[in-house]
C-alpha cells in the first residue's frame, strides 16, 4: 500500500523533472546561439585590430619618412650654409 501511495507522488517528480529537462535544453540551446554570437563579435574585433595594426604601420612608414626628410633638410641647409 506504501508503494501505492509513492506512485502519484513518483508521477509528479517526474513530470518536474521532464519541465526541468525542458526548459535545461532551451536554455543550452540559448547558450550556443550567444556563443556563435560572441565568437563572431570576437572574429570582428581581430579583424578591426588587424586594420588598426595596419593603418599604424602605414603611420609608422609615413612618419619615418617624414623624419628622414627632416635630416636630409637640415644636411642641405648646414651645408649651403657652411659654403
Amino acid at each position: 500500500m506504501a508503494e501505492e501511495q509513492d506512485l502519484p507522488s513518483l508521477g509528479e517528480q517526474i513530470k518536474r523533472l521532464q519541465g526541468d529537462v525542458c526548459l535545461l535544453k532551451s536554455d543550452m540551446a540559448q547558450v550556443r546561439a550567444d556563443s556563435i554570437k560572441v565568437e563572431s563579435d570576437v572574429a570582428a574585433v581581430k579583424a578591426d585590430i588587424a586594420r588598426v595594426e595596419t593603418k599604424l604601420e602605414v603611420f609608422r612608414e609615413s612618419v619615418v619618412d617624414r623624419f628622414d626628410q627632416s635630416v636630409e633638410l637640415v644636411k642641405s641647409s648646414f651645408r649651403t650654409l657652411s659654403n
